[in-house]
């Protein structure tokens, strides 16, 4: 992996990855990036872990390290990963990502299922409006299929009879938290939460809008924030539209 490809994606969530092409495009017209896909197979059980392994044998070989990047169950692995074999990445964004590492939207969905007497469609086409408020009744349908095969698709520690969380704590590299206020997953005081574990070099950056994938409603802003963020690591690389973005 030469420097100009030194920037990964990590995604595990296939058929949520719709919600990411905007800010990974807006990304890649500044910087070459790459994306790294988990695929769960319906026979396999749900493992974090095998994951990380198998990110682990993709990048093992890499000459130099990497800047990982990832949303939600994305972000997880990626830090999972960082903390596992800190020596092979050179920083780490977290998009949605708690500081109690494991909150999700899986274990919202199983909180609200347990908690209310609504069947599984019903309580999924309620989460599909508090992620994305505002959608017509046919979006509603697609996102409630969308997450439903989320729920098989993607490794978790969730289930409705257990909720597992991961340590919380930082990372030995540079680390920058994305977040948004108006979150119904991820709590303003969920994200905040990294403070406690923030070095000098860290950044955590919030907006006010877009909920849960605040990425994919505002990927122009989001792209100019993590571009900062990296231009200050990789000062030496080229981020040729920064500033044009900067100044309109």
């Amino acid at each position: 992996m030469t420097d100009r490809s030194r920037f990964l994606w990590i995604s595990a969530s296939p058929s949520l990855k719709y919600f990411h092409r905007r800010l990974i495009r807006h990304l890649s017209q500044v910087i070459k990036i790459k994306c790294w896909e988990f695929y769960q197979s319906l026979d396999e059980s749900s493992s974090i872990d095998e994951a990380v392994e198998l990110l682990h044998t993709h990048l093992k070989d890499t000459a130099d390290p990497v800047h990982l990047i990832g949303h939600g169950m994305g972000g997880i692995i990626a830090l999972v990963y960082a903390r596992t074999y800190p020596s092979q990445v050179a920083s780490l964004t977290l998009l949605s990502v708690a500081a109690r590492p494991g909150i999700n939207w899986h274990s919202y969905y199983y909180d609200r299922l347990c908690s209310l007497s609504d069947n599984r469609k019903a309580t999924l086409t309620s989460l599909a409006n508090d992620l994305f408020p505002d959608r017509s009744a046919r979006h509603v349908c697609d996102l409630v299929e969308r997450l439903e095969r989320d729920l098989v698709e993607s490794p978790s520690n969730h289930s409705l009879f257990q909720s597992s969380i991961l340590p919380s704590g930082g990372v030995e590299m540079p680390l920058m938290i994305c977040a948004s206020q108006s979150d119904p997953v991820i709590k303003l005081a969920a994200s905040y939460g990294w403070n406690n574990y923030l070095k000098p070099i860290d950044r955590i950056w919030h907006i006010s809008t877009g909920g849960h994938f605040f990425h994919h409603m505002n990927s122009e802003v989001v792209s100019y924030q993590i571009q900062k963020f990296w231009q200050e690591l990789e000062p030496e690389i080229a981020f040729h539209q920064l500033l044009k973005v900067e100044l309109n």
